[in-house]
Formats: structure tokens, sequence, C-alpha cells
């Protein structure tokens, strides 16, 4: 069975309306953890994006007090109907010519396709790999700290384990917070 774009879409997308404050703007799309937000009409028709960049530029500059949404405001996105068979979509993203796509039906927003949606496709069409909801992984914990291994792995490899604790990467060499290893004098 061919698929449409609409059936590998994910729906993590954070909308607003042109007439919101940059303000509120920012706030929402700070509390959604995102990098973009979908700007729709009073009938939920997609008009464009406005990017966690074009947000930071007006910050930096003074301009986002007094302005909305509709001031900043990308309508150079890509669009694609959401029964688009997705072999058709493919090209786009394999040419570089488009890292993300909005999917609308009637107009309306219903989901994003991107290279990753894309690729996910592919690989498990291709190469029979299991989705991401069917494969199995097991958690590691070591001194409370918790990590994710996925058992399909072919090589050994060492947990990656996730700490609220700050850390910074300096040439590629993970430099951990002294907490972290408390042997370590400094």
């Amino acid at each position: 069975m061919r698929k449409t774009v609409a059936q590998l879409m994910s729906v993590d997308f954070v909308t607003v309306t042109t007439r919101m404050s940059l303000e509120d703007a920012l706030i929402l799309l700070l509390e959604a953890d995102a990098t973009e937000l979908c700007v729709v009409d009073p009938h939920d028709h997609f008009e464009g994006i406005v990017t966690d960049f074009d947000l930071l530029k007006s910050h930096v500059h003074g301009q986002l007090t007094g302005q909305c949404v509709g001031s900043l405001i990308s309508r150079a996105v890509t669009v694609l109907s959401a029964d688009m068979l997705i072999d058709i979509a493919v090209p786009m993203f394999r040419d570089g010519s488009c890292s993300r796509a909005y999917v609308c039906r009637d107009g309306r927003l219903l989901g994003r396709l991107s290279r990753t949606n894309v690729l996910r496709h592919l690989a498990q069409r291709e190469s029979d790999v299991p989705s991401k909801e069917s494969r199995p992984v097991r958690v590691a914990t070591s001194a409370g700290l918790k990590s994710t291994i996925d058992t399909h792995e072919t090589t050994p490899r060492a947990p990656q384990f996730m700490t609220p604790l700050p850390t910074s990467v300096l040439g590629g060499i993970n430099v951990a917070s002294p907490r972290l290893n408390p042997g370590v004098s400094r």
C-alpha cells in the first residue's frame, strides 16, 4: 500500500494567529520548546510560520514590544496536500530543496513532514527497520541516572546517560561538572 504524506506527518506544532503579540508568541514558543510557530487565520487556514530566529532578531533589535506575529510571518514555506503520495514528496527532501513541509487539507494545517519522517519511512520500507514504537528498548541505571539502550544495536555501546547537571563540550571532549566526578580535583 502506498502511503500519503498525511500518514507520515507529525502533529507536534504550535499555532498562533497574525494578531497575537510577538511577546506572547515568544512565551508560547519557549514554553512549547519549539523552533517555529505555525500561523493560522481565524478559520484555521495556514498562512505561514514565524521561526525562533525571527523572534531572536526582533528581540535583539528591541522590536518585540507593540508588534504582532503578522509583522514577522514567512510565507515562503512548502505546503503539501494531505493526499499526496510520499513517493512524490521524497525527491524534494532528497535534493535538499526542502527540510520540512506543512501538510494541509482544504487550506487547514494538519501537520508537518520533516526529513526525519521521510527518512524513517524510507528505512522502514527498504530495510524492514522496526518502527520506533515496536523497537525493544531496555533501561540501564547507574548512580540514579537512567539511559535507554536499543537492543537492536549490533555493536556494544556504553549507555549515554542524560543528567540534569550542566555539562559542556569543548573540541569534542565532554567536560563534566565537578559534581559528576567527585574524585577529580581542579
